[in-house]
């Protein structure tokens, strides 16, 4: 077991500016009005993405057509033997059109609508499906809003959690999705979700999977 030193030294670390970075992304992306370095153009947002969301530990793909992200959908599916997938209910995934073909292959498919028990079915479910208004390249995050059909249990109780959205919808920065709310109306709810859930509170032992799922997919379409 490490000594007073070392546990303090440890914590230093990994909170000194500059000193703890998995990925390429700034120190004060979250923070307004602190002075930071000029931010970098990135040039292929959709590829900075995924070296980001994979930095965190997530798994990204892009893909050409909706019918290749849904071959991507059921062979994962497959591969984790799921049993049951919940999903968001929205246009976009109605035009994925992978539910019957999940069906097909032995997988119930629940579909996210107003309905009692609908929290306890997404509790045992094996897999959450849904769409993103907004990617963010120099963080790996997704931008979700949720409301009527979005459910954020989806996004929360699977363990295996699978985002699919247009790439054209990937955003350089941090301020960028922001402005992007900025002067309107705001959704009953807008999270920003960044690679697995992942929680160092017990003696910075860092633990994936706890508040959330540990195993990130995002299929970035076109």
């Amino acid at each position: 077991m490490p000594g007073r030193a070392e546990f303090l030294e440890s914590i230093r670390h990994r909170t000194r500016r500059g000193q703890y970075k998995p990925t390429n992304s700034p120190d004060s992306a979250w923070t307004p009005g602190v002075d930071r370095p000029g931010r970098e153009e990135i040039e292929d947002p959709p590829a900075r993405f995924i070296e980001e969301l994979e930095a965190l530990g997530g798994h990204g793909k892009r893909t050409e057509s909706l019918e290749e992200a849904r071959e991507y959908l059921l062979d994962l599916t497959r591969e984790r033997e799921a049993k049951l997938l919940v999903r968001w209910d929205v246009e976009y995934l109605d035009e994925l059109g992978a539910d019957e073909p999940l069906r097909e292959a032995g997988i119930e498919v629940a579909i996210w609508r107003d309905l009692p028990d609908l929290r306890k079915i997404t509790g045992r479910a094996d897999f959450g499906l849904s769409t993103a208004t907004w990617a963010i390249a120099e963080t790996g995050s997704l931008v979700l809003e949720h409301g009527l059909g979005r459910g954020r249990s989806v996004t929360l109780l699977p363990p295996t959690y699978v985002a699919i959205l247009p790439a054209d919808r990937v955003l350089q920065t941090v301020p960028e999705a922001i402005r992007k709310y900025a002067g309107g109306t705001l959704p009953a709810n807008v999270c920003f979700h960044t690679g697995p859930s992942r929680s160092g509170d017990i003696e910075m032992s860092l633990v994936v999977g706890m508040h959330g799922p540990g195993d990130v997919h995002v299929i970035l379409v076109g």
